[in-house]
């Protein structure tokens, strides 16, 4: 009980607070991209939608914080879509560099068996997977 109510806390922050690091604003960014992360590491990280989970995963920010909400929404839906097609979502979490996953093991090893569970859905969809 005392862990869901941390767990539940802990979503409700954003990637700001939660790494405690600020990026400076600017009257300018030099690319829509970077103006949308920049405005997605402000939003609670249990608000954020599958595009931006899928957008801030692709340009590896947060991930530490941002994956295990992930693996929970691949849980309930393998396939769960951003704005570009469905499985772009898993597909994003499979681009991350091998590092990340040698350092999380635990999380690595769960997405490894939703894919496994899922595989006939995942290839349904023709989406370009590399093994974790």
């Amino acid at each position: 009980m005392k862990k869901n109510r941390q767990e539940k806390l802990y979503n409700q922050k954003s990637l700001e607070i939660l790494e405690n690091l600020k990026w400076p604003d600017e009257n300018e960014y030099p690319t829509s991209l970077i103006k949308r992360c920049h405005e997605y590491r402000k939003i609670p990280i249990n608000e954020l939608t599958v595009e931006q989970l899928r957008t801030l995963i692709s340009q590896d920010i947060g991930l530490e914080h941002l994956i295990p909400i992930t693996i929970e929404i691949l849980n309930k839906d393998i396939l769960a879509e951003g704005d570009l097609y469905p499985g772009d979502l898993l597909e994003s979490a499979l681009k991350i560099d091998n590092a990340f996953w040698t350092n999380n093991i635990n999380l690595k090893e769960r997405l490894s068996l939703l894919i496994d569970l899922n595989s006939d859905k995942i290839r349904s969809e023709n989406l370009e997977l590399r093994s974790l």
